[in-house]
């Protein structure tokens, strides 16, 4: 049985018409029975209001001089009144002079002259009426009758099938109209859904749909056809380029004719490369992870061990190069994020959250982060707030912290005396979509009016100079951009040559309703409310008393990350691919001593990090397992939780922040939520 939402449009439409037009006309049949039905009771009042009218008049001699056999023949006549149930006539004193049948029991009767009243009907199912009979303007008796409701009931009937009638050849009449004209609006549908069938089947994208008119069909068809033109555009290019490559290989292989093995390893290196152009331009996210993970994984053991030798170092020249070696490391992994997140942005695949989050609290970490660098070049860095702002507000707080850090870091780097400020403020407080606006303030080296059109461009800086001079690969402005587009607002730059920059990043906050507005950071503090971050003290040394599976094929990295675990109280094991730590695991399962905690790569030979976690939770195993990889796309960390990891965390290590993740897990820990855990990213 097929769905509705699987039904084509064409059974939809005329489904739906149905629908409507039968509730449409059902209430219209039943309004018209309803005022039908009010007129045949009133009619039925007036008739027997009437009817004891008549008798009444008739009856005045027979009451007057209380005969009965005359009485009874004035009732007599109620025999062509089929709906009379009975019928009655009293005398002035209240006694029962004549009745109707003439024969009647206690209980269709009255026991004595009932006072006088108008029609109305009973609870039985009757209608009964008494009214007083006066001759000269004295009472000389009173008539009562009781009619049944046959007469109702035969006419309900027959309007309820004159309303089935009409609701019946009405809705055949309606279906036949709308089968008849919904064609209109289906035919380009319908001629859209064969065009693309017959261009997935067989690539003809040349291919166009004939537009029928105006409106939001042909706005689609418009776009439908625009889009095949680029398609055939990017075609013919790719095809373009693959001639050109196929003439240079036909160059290449005639001027090597006469050489047949140089030739042949020409045609192989040309084939090689075209290959791997075309591969390149399939799997572009895949190559870019993998980048990602070929340098993680080395910048792992560089970061860890250059930090573990750098508190076992005591020489000014060795600190100044250990911590030259980590800040070249960690520039380095910043151009790898860049490069990520420009490609996952251009690709459609960076997604963001809406949850609540503390405005002040996130200037106040950025604020603390920033410091340091802007402390390097004596510069301060100063938080500020233009009226009252809200104690909470609804975003995305890790883009719009990368969006801050990112253009901090850029006035950080292009200013150098002054100071640089963060300024926050709240905008259309009252209105139903208020904003928050930041503007970074800085006294660099500002900018010219061109250098401002080009700032936000990707790999574009302001000329060669400033790339030699400040460094830098001209993303961070570009992803800025991006993410406060995603965040629903906009980046705006202010500047002149030599007289700074103000960026100000505009972004949408949710509404306000029931939100308290605070006026600075001080009451902020105040109001806050405990976060849920890592505690930065749970990755100290000793912190750890727990057994952890380690897997991990790299030798360097099983060296750092067991000396870091080992150091922090934990008892390690090491295994070099997935297949031994799934048997580990499993042994020690079945031998009562699991692991607390497994720490899975999940890129290593024999058996990866996904199948062994896979295996594992197919056999049972419910303890917690951390994914430890150093692909850093989205895909990968969602992988990895479909895997059955509880937990994630990227390569380079951060040391407090993997033991806290680690701590976070244990037994003695609060239980996580049911399923996967908290996307944690625990190597940013």
């Amino acid at each position: 049985m097929f769905r509705f939402t699987d039904w084509p449009i064409r059974r939809k439409l005329g489904f739906l018409t149905g629908v409507g037009a039968a509730v449409a006309l059902m209430f219209a049949c039943a309004e018209f029975t309803i005022h039908d039905v009010r007129m045949i009771r009133a009619n039925k009042v007036t008739q027997i209001t009437a009817l004891a009218d008549i008798l009444g008049s008739n009856a005045t001699t027979s009451l007057e001089f209380k005969v009965p056999e005359t009485a009874e023949e004035v009732l007599s006549s109620l025999r062509l009144q089929p709906s009379v149930a009975a019928a009655a006539l009293f005398d002035d004193e209240g006694t029962l002079l004549a009745s109707y049948p003439a024969v009647l029991s206690t209980e269709q009767l009255p026991q004595a002259c009932p006072a006088a009243m108008d029609a109305n009907f009973t609870d039985e199912g009757y209608l009964v009426i008494a009214k007083d009979i006066y001759r000269d303007g004295d009472k000389v008796g009173a008539v009562y009758l009781r009619s049944n409701l046959n007469e109702i009931g035969t006419q309900l009937a027959s309007l309820s099938w004159i309303a089935f009638a009409v609701i019946t050849v009405s809705l055949g009449v309606s279906m036949l109209i709308t089968g008849r004209l919904q064609w209109l609006f289906t035919a380009p549908i319908h001629e859209l859904a064969e065009a693309m069938k017959r261009i997935s089947a067989g690539g003809d994208s040349s291919l166009r749909v004939k537009k029928h008119g105006s409106d939001e069909m042909g706005v689609l068809c418009d776009g439908f056809n625009a889009m095949l033109d680029r398609i055939e555009v990017a075609h013919d290019r790719l095809q373009r380029a693959h001639n050109v490559l196929e003439d240079r290989v036909a160059e290449r292989t005639a001027a090597l004719q006469g050489e047949i093995n140089e030739r042949k390893q020409a045609e192989a290196e040309l084939a090689s490369a075209r290959d791997l152009a075309e591969a390149a331009n399939r799997s572009k996210s895949e190559f870019l992870a993998n980048m990602s993970h070929e340098i993680r994984t080395p910048m792992t053991a560089i970061l860890g061990f250059s930090e573990l030798i750098l508190g076992n170092v005591r020489d000014s020249d060795n600190i100044d190069g250990l911590k030259t070696i980590q800040r070249n490391g960690e520039y380095l992994l910043e151009i790898i994020n860049d490069i990520l997140d420009i490609s996952k942005i251009e690709s459609g695949k960076l997604t963001t959250e809406t949850i609540e989050c503390s405005p002040c609290d996130l200037l106040e970490d950025v604020a603390t982060l920033m410091r340091v660098r802007s402390s390097e070049k004596r510069i301060p860095l100063e938080v500020e707030y233009n009226g009252p702002i809200p104690q909470f507000i609804q975003t995305d707080p890790t883009r719009l912290r990368q969006i801050l850090i990112n253009l901090i870091g850029n006035a950080i780097k292009f200013t150098e005396v002054g100071k640089i400020r963060l300024l926050a403020r709240l905008l259309y407080a009252d209105s139903p979509t208020p904003k928050m606006q930041f503007d970074i303030v800085d006294t660099g080296i500002g900018m010219g009016e061109q250098q401002i059109v080009t700032a936000f461009q990707p790999f574009v800086q302001a000329d060669t100079s400033t790339t030699r001079k400040f460094g830098g690969t001209g993303l961070g402005l570009a992803i800025s951009r991006r993410l406060t587009e995603m965040l629903g607002g906009n980046v705006s730059i202010e500047s002149m040559p030599g007289a700074g920059s103000v960026f100000s990043v505009t972004i949408s906050i949710g509404s306000l309703r029931g939100v308290t507005m605070i006026d600075g950071p001080t009451e902020a503090k105040t109001l806050s409310i405990p976060s849920n971050k890592p505690n930065k003290q749970a990755g100290q040394d000793g912190q750890l008393q727990c057994t952890i599976l380690l897997a991990e094929d790299g030798p360097d990295n099983q060296k750092l990350i067991s000396f870091i675990l080992r150091k922090a109280g934990a008892d390690v094991t090491v295994a070099d691919n997935g297949q031994i730590a799934l048997d580990l695991a499993l042994a020690a399962r079945d031998e009562g001593r699991p692991f607390d905690v497994i720490l899975m790569d999940m890129q290593m030979p024999v058996l990866d990090g996904y199948g062994s976690t896979g295996q594992l939770r197919r056999a049972g195993y419910t303890g917690p397992i951390i994914a430890l990889t150093a692909h850093a796309m989205s895909s990968d960390r969602d992988k990895c939780l479909r895997a059955g990891c509880n937990d994630y965390s990227t390569k380079p290590i951060n040391r407090a922040r993997l033991i806290a993740l680690i701590k976070s897990h244990l037994p003695s820990a609060l239980p996580p939520a049911p399923g996967p855990a908290r996307l944690q990213d625990a190597g940013q």
